[in-house]
């Protein structure tokens, strides 16, 4: 694969079902990204970080650089209740029987795969402390008495011994620490075992390209003016009129709906993403000032988006 000059060789899968294989369109600022990404496999980096908001594409941008590379990929999504225990073992139903098998974290350790880490800031600093136990050290103690060491396979090695294949990698994603997500700093605990990536929205010119790429029968007139709503939107958050950061993803998710059903209104589209915002009376006056400014009006009250009115109480004879 070669991007931007950056060239790294392909993998050889074993199991293909494991290579993602996602719609991805190569809009300039996720391509260069992937060039960065490319540059650190080919530099030797073992374990990358990638911290940003929800929706701004890191999981899409990690499953295209799979698929570009051909690398097999496992998945562990982690929050507030994931144990040591979870992290090693996953409970799977085999012919209606219960039974406990290794982890995609653990599979991905013997077998020389790249495990997606997502929603790494949710999980509780015990797990944090093993997991960079793990990918510092090279060193995990299982649930069953096995452990996993970077040791070079042999036979003579103890049969609790897993050695981790020398191709394992991590590829770990979190929010930004603070409202609204409320997760843990998980940069300043272990941000100096990988190599750190900050991703953000597109610039303009990228997210209209994307828009574009998923909605080609949308008018360009309302493509303009959408990105220059959400634009706008993400300065109120940096400024602190908002809380919730409108991403891409949300944009996207209006585009494709207005492409797939043109004869809707478009504030009636627009309604399903606002409504974090819509029941709090400061938000919704900043949201609508935004919409309104750029041409587009909300249907909206501040007290009910759908006010409704009850019928008088009538005694029965």
């Amino acid at each position: 694969v070669d991007i931007g000059g950056v060239k790294v060789r392909l993998r050889m899968p074993k199991n293909e079902a494991l290579v993602p294989q996602v719609v991805f369109f190569d809009v300039k600022q996720h391509v260069g990204v992937l060039r960065e990404l490319l540059q650190d496999l080919e530099a030797g980096e073992r374990h990358i970080l990638l911290i940003g908001n929800q929706g701004v594409g890191k999981n899409k941008i990690v499953d295209r650089l799979c698929g570009l590379l051909r690398m097999e990929r496992e998945y562990i999504q982690l929050h507030r209740d994931t144990t040591v225990q979870a992290l090693t073992v996953a409970p799977t139903l085999v012919d209606g029987v219960l039974t406990y098998q290794d982890s995609p974290l653990v599979k991905a350790c013997k077998e020389g795969r790249v495990i997606m880490i997502d929603e790494a800031d949710k999980a509780p600093l015990e797990v944090v402390c093993v997991l960079k136990g793990l990918l510092e050290d090279g060193h995990m103690l299982l649930g069953d008495g096995r452990r996993l060491a970077s040791v070079d396979p042999d036979p003579s090695l103890p049969p609790d011994v897993i050695p981790v294949h020398p191709d394992f990698r991590a590829i770990v994603l979190a929010n930004r620490p603070g409202y609204p997500f409320l997760g843990n700093d998980f940069f300043h605990e272990c941000g100096d075992i990988f190599s750190c990536h900050l991703i953000t929205n597109p610039d303009r010119e990228s997210e209209l390209e994307l828009l574009r790429s998923y909605a080609g029968n949308v008018p360009e007139h309302i493509l303009n003016k959408l990105t220059d709503v959400f634009s706008e939107l993400r300065d109120a958050v940096t400024s602190g009129r908002l809380a919730y950061p409108y991403s891409t993803r949300e944009l996207v998710n209006i585009v494709r709906h207005l492409d797939r059903f043109p004869t809707e209104a478009l504030h009636n589209v627009i309604d399903n993403v606002i409504s974090f915002d819509k029941h709090n009376k400061a938000a919704i006056n900043v949201v609508r000032e935004i919409f309104t400014k750029h041409g587009i009006p909300l249907l909206l009250t501040h007290t009910s988006p759908h006010s409704r009115t009850l019928a008088k109480p009538t005694p029965l004879p």
